[in-house]
């Protein structure tokens, strides 16, 4: 049973003239699992705002068979910042019952209840029962297991890392019971582990999920359709983005084989029609008697038929282009990123030794040591909160250590892409933090025209930029500068597919020094060269 569907929508801005979506049909049936997929830019969100009626088509419907479905949206931040724990957060859902549990709580814990407490707690004793709030908390507390997250129940919410997060709002969004599930960019915030467990429990839910990725590998392993958006309409293909890749490159190969056949047939067609005008003007030199056109009277006349025939001809040529047209298919074009050649060496770059450092009396790194060679692409793997920013951070000199050191050699220019993309100054416009390079105003364009900015945003203020146009300004703002070691906290996070392709090719070629933190398993196995993997801190 189909739970939603799309039929034919258009939407386009108040402030803009040419519509974002046009003609988007879709169904979101139960059991599937769709990969909404495009380059930053597309439409993506304002398809996800129209499904969730937070915005309201300019044209076309959204239908349902049956009631309307209760849909459930995760999106792409999702930091908690309440000091409500983990528990009392999902508790919180149902409002009503958490207010009676806490009551009870609170006069529980009173040692000498007055008469009027004892009658409070009584009345609310009284509705815990009648309302069935035992339900709710066994519900919650099923889901506090279902979702690994009973060992940490009693943990403030704003003291999750992202994959923690994540798997809190997901457990949130499922006490809704929804019929269909969005999720925006849902591994951004999650490490190795916590992906692969978000693949199996994908899997094996029942329920219908429409999510936007940029993952590759996430999106082979889940996804039983793909939704791909460009130029605001929908490509619709069954199976994973593998099989969407494969059928994508078949398809564009036999458009292209059929668009260059009907080339080379109108070029056949107009070239006989021109051969037989010619031939019949060449042999019948007669004009009438008014002085215009040539004279074709006799039935017999060879020359006639011949221009009967090109007319013929050219009547076919004009029903193909305007019957049967075939168009030349769309390809990527095939833009590039570089770093540039920076001076540099194959001695080493860091060491690091015997380095501690610890936040609030906990030892974050103790006893440390590592070294970098020229022209390394390290990764620094590991789970979530196992120190892999805060060694960024470290290295960058934000951070100092309290015990060892870290030697640098002479002449290193480190640049930090920080995941937080905290760099980029809200108030300050695309065009005044690029040019701050020293970089030529043109060439700074090229640049953003190659990684997929729009003109219109040099003047645009960073604070008003999507999460992956940000993410774009911060690589320029790298590539710009002439550093020998780059560090990258997570740059793959809100990049579409082409920017990540993009990106890995640019830091292949450099030939100065990588560290970086990644999850996208496509993306490291692409680049790096050696592997640091860090561990939890021993506390």
């Amino acid at each position: 049973m189909q739970f939603i569907q799309l039929r034919n929508i258009h939407y386009r801005y108040p402030d803009q003239y040419q519509s974002t979506l046009t003609g988007i049909d879709l169904v979101i049936a139960e059991g599937e699992k769709i990969a909404l997929i495009g380059i930053n830019g597309s439409g993506k969100t304002t398809l996800l705002r129209i499904i969730l009626r937070e915005l309201t088509p300019t044209q076309g419907e959204i239908l349902y068979p049956g009631d309307k479905p209760v849909i459930a949206f995760l999106p792409q931040d999702i930091r908690l910042s309440t000091e409500v724990c983990v528990g009392d957060f999902l508790l919180s859902h149902q409002a009503d019952h958490y207010r009676i549990i806490k009551d009870i709580e609170r006069l529980s814990a009173v040692g000498d209840l007055s008469v009027q407490q004892g009658i409070d707690l009584a009345s609310l004793w009284h509705e815990y029962h009648a309302k069935n709030v035992a339900d709710w908390e066994n519900e919650v507390n099923s889901m506090l297991v279902r979702m690994d997250l009973q060992c940490m129940a009693e943990r403030q919410c704003e003291s999750l890392s992202g994959g923690e997060s994540t798997r809190l709002q997901l457990a949130a969004l499922l006490l809704k019971k929804p019929d269909i599930l969005i999720l925006d960019e849902p591994t951004n915030h999650l490490d190795l582990q916590h992906i692969m467990w978000l693949e199996n429990w994908l899997n094996s839910y029942k329920g219908a999920v429409l999510y936007v990725s940029h993952d590759k590998k996430f999106i082979d392993n889940t996804a039983t359709k793909i939704a791909d958006l460009r130029a605001g309409s929908l490509q619709i293909r069954m199976g994973n983005y593998s099989s969407f890749t494969r059928d994508n490159k078949d398809l564009q190969q036999h458009q292209l084989t059929q668009y260059r056949e009907r080339k080379k047939l109108i070029r056949n067609l107009e070239q006989a029609a021109l051969k037989r005008r010619n031939w019949a003007h060449s042999f019948q030199p007669e004009t009438r008697s008014e002085g215009r056109g040539a004279v074709y009277e006799s039935i017999y006349n060879a020359a006639r038929t011949q221009m009967q025939q090109a007319r013929n001809i050219e009547r076919r040529i004009r029903m193909l282009n305007d019957r049967y047209p075939v168009e030349r298919p769309m390809f990527d074009k095939n833009r590039k990123l570089d770093f540039g050649k920076v001076h540099t060496s194959n001695k080493e770059l860091i060491n690091v030794s015997a380095m501690g450092f610890a936040y609030d009396d906990i030892w974050i790194f103790r006893d440390f040591y590592f070294n970098l060679g020229g022209a390394e692409r390290l990764w620094l793997s590991g789970a979530n909160g196992c120190g892999k920013t805060t060694l960024m951070k470290l290295i960058a000199a934000e951070l100092q250590p309290q015990e060892g050191e870290i030697s640098y050699a002479p002449r290193l220019r480190i640049a930090y892409y920080r995941q937080d993309l905290k760099l980029l100054d809200p108030a300050r416009t695309v065009s005044d933090y690029l040019l701050q390079s020293g970089q030529d105003e043109t060439h700074v364009h090229n640049l953003m025209g190659c990684i997929g900015l729009k003109d219109i945003l040099a003047h645009v203020q960073m604070g008003s930029l999507s999460w992956g146009e940000k993410a774009k300004v911060q690589i320029l703002g790298v590539l710009l500068g002439d550093y020998n070691l780059l560090l990258f906290d997570e740059p793959t996070n809100h990049l579409d597919m082409r920017s990540r392709d993009m990106l890995a090719d640019a830091l292949i070629q450099f030939n100065g020094a990588v560290i970086f933190v990644s999850h996208d398993r496509a993306f490291i196995q692409k680049i790096a060269t050696r592997e640091l993997c860090l561990s939890h801190p021993a506390g």
